[in-house]
């Protein structure tokens, strides 16, 4: 089912933005305009209000100055005729003459609007007008007082003007808030689908990423539960992508993964869901699946469709991967342990050579489990006693003096008691502790040599494997330094072995390395060799100076083996280097050896890998009594 990732995990009931922003906004600019509105009208009814009062206190003052005669000679019809004058002014509703004692002396009105016959009961006067008080005086004696009383009729008017084009305005702003809106909400939405593709998104194969392809997960496993269905994750890892950005360039690794995205989605169903969930780490949702063979079917295919190399810019790959398998339920009941189970099987895949398969089975667990413990007991071993060099006699084959020893680590657990190599070397490798680990041997193992050679004992080759970490780690040729300076071995005495795959990983970098060691006068030995990719341009370019045949072939002797065998006798004669051969086990494989001419020889049949103590007793002791 190929949803988008914004489509799979929505959360459920959660407003939008964009919609949310869109009701804010429009409950905002209604607030604002009624909270606006309604301060202005009040601040303009006052305003008018006041202008209406301060203009009839003009007015009154005029009328008291233009009656003060007729107030004093009793002309109530001069009076009356002053007062007719100001029937013009605006909102006027009657103005009246008071003499000294506040009776009426004269005054215009209109028929609705006359004023009382005292003073007092005239400025009582309200009626929704506003009237207004003015007193007559001539030469400071007060002679009398005017009334005006001023409707508001105006008033009104005006206010109702004003509120019209109040509400004109407001229409207009909220027009201009309904565009602005519109055009905010549209920014919004169109951030809010950004913002939701890249949080569920997978940038460069535009697959749902991590976050989305659990969210997915987690619901496709609650929709098995209520339906009774089964659910298969596959987790699918890439097998040395790491090569392809080192070798071609990150744009290369990026055009990869998109075709390995594409090869993914065309290898599962409609309804299945590909997620990319790490740098070169794939998911895959089946649901619903019949059952367990249809998810390793699946599986299969997914192997299947990454077994072409892929055309990018810089030349084709492979880009083959491991698949690890679990179902729900019937491995795992919740989705962390599904998500575990299915990585375990993916280690397990890994493990078992890549470019396969591995469905998961409970051992898994527990042998993933022992892993964890043995990664967490051998950092404590390092520093606690608990492992132990073990030394390999190496004999030359024609004359069987012994010439020096292989250090071999052993690891003897307080409670489970010895621990193989085969089992916690691949451990230290991943965890990163062999550097550490690698780093004790070679100085434990140069002390006793060195000690040997002091005591009397005859000046031997020692022989240290070395790993991939070690040969990439910045410090190790200190270590080496180091470890020769504080026991005192020779130089020359020490030989470091290794693995033809370990120098191919990097060749620029391990020559690089092999060089600096050379320069310290240290040897240089291929281990393994004949296994892996036995190049002759290698040979030519490497300053190596020992080939250790792998025990494999001297096994086979002498029956078979012997053309691989001559043919690698030659080489090193050719370039030359001696030959080691190792994991002689049976006299006749010694007598063969010897007279194809071997140089050197070790194995079970000449002595096995044994401690410094038993090791000395047994090859030292007698040689210096």
């Amino acid at each position: 089912m190929k949803l988008l990732p914004s489509q799979a995990t929505a959360p459920k009931g959660r407003m939008p933005i964009a919609a949310a922003l869109r009701s804010g906004q429009l409950l905002a600019a209604v607030a604002a305009l009624v909270i606006a509105g309604a301060v202005l009208v009040a601040y303009q009814l006052l305003e008018i209000r006041q202008a209406l009062a301060d203009g009839a206190r003009v007015q009154a003052a005029i009328v008291a100055d233009s009656v003060t005669a007729p107030l004093m000679f009793g002309d109530r019809e001069s009076a009356q005729e002053t007062l007719r004058a100001f029937r013009y002014a605006q909102g006027l509703k009657a103005v009246g003459i008071y003499d000294q004692d506040g009776r009426r002396f004269a005054e215009f009105s209109y028929p609705d609007s006359r004023l009382p016959l005292t003073l007092q009961a005239a400025l009582g006067e309200r009626d929704g007008g506003i009237v207004v008080k003015d007193t007559v005086r001539y030469r400071g004696n007060v002679v009398g007082h005017t009334v005006l009383h001023v409707g508001t009729d105006r008033l009104r008017g005006a206010m109702l003007r004003y509120v019209g084009l109040l509400v004109v305005a407001s229409l207009g702003a909220m027009l201009v808030v309904a565009t602005l809106g519109r055009t905010t909400r549209a920014r919004v939405a169109a951030a809010e689908r950004k913002l939701d593709y890249m949080a569920h998104t997978d940038h460069v194969t535009q697959l749902p990423n991590r976050h989305a392809t659990y969210a997915r997960l987690e619901g496709a496993l609650e929709e098995a539960g209520v339906a009774g269905t089964q659910v298969a994750l596959l987790l699918v890892d890439l097998d040395n992508f790491k090569t392809v950005n080192d070798t071609a360039g990150h744009a290369a690794g990026d055009e990869l993964l998109k075709k390995v995205a594409a090869a993914l989605s065309g290898a599962v169903r409609t309804s299945d869901l590909v997620g990319r969930i790490g740098g070169d780490e794939f998911a895959i949702i089946v649901a619903p699946v019949p059952g367990r063979a249809s998810a390793v079917a699946i599986a299969d295919k997914v192997t299947q469709a990454l077994r072409h190399p892929f055309a990018v810019e810089g030349g084709e790959f492979f880009a083959t991967a491991s698949v690890g398998v679990c179902l729900y339920p019937d491995d795992a009941t919740t989705m962390s342990e599904l998500v575990s189970s299915a990585d375990t099987a993916l280690y397990h895949a890994k493990q078992s050579g890549r470019n396969r398969l591995a469905e998961f089975v409970p051992a898994m667990t527990a042998a993933t489990q022992r892993r964890a413990a043995l990664e967490r007991e051998l950092r404590r071993a390092i520093d606690g006693g608990q492992l132990a060099v073990h030394y390999q006699p190496q004999f030359d084959c024609a004359s069987g003096a012994l010439l020096g020893v292989e250090a071999l680590v052993r690891w003897r657990h307080p409670e489970h008691g010895p621990i193989s190599p085969a089992e916690f070397i691949p451990i230290a490798e991943e965890s990163g502790l062999i550097v550490e680990l690698g780093s004790w041997v070679l100085r434990h193992a140069c002390a006793e040599v060195a000690q040997w050679q002091r005591a009397g004992g005859p000046a031997l080759t020692l022989a240290v494997n070395m790993s991939a970490r070690q040969l990439r780690e910045p410090g190790f040729i200190e270590d080496v330094t180091r470890a020769l300076a504080s026991s005192g071995l020779a130089p020359g005495r020490l030989e470091l072995e290794l693995t033809e795959s370990v120098l191919m990983e990097d060749v620029a970098g391990a020559l690089a390395f092999m060089q600096s060691v050379r320069a310290l006068g240290v040897r240089l030995a291929i281990d393994d060799f004949g296994t892996g990719y036995s190049s002759l341009a290698y040979l030519q370019t490497f300053p190596i100076n020992q080939l250790k045949v792998d025990r494999s072939f001297v096994q086979l002797l002498p029956q078979r083996g012997e053309t691989i065998i001559h043919a690698v006798l030659a080489l090193a004669r050719g370039f030359g280097l001696t030959v080691v051969a190792e994991g002689v086990e049976e006299p006749r494989q010694l007598e063969w050896l010897r007279e194809a001419g071997c140089d050197v020889v070790q194995g079970y049949l000449l002595g096995m890998p044994m401690a410094a103590d038993a090791f000395r007793e047994r090859f030292l002791e007698p040689a210096t009594a």
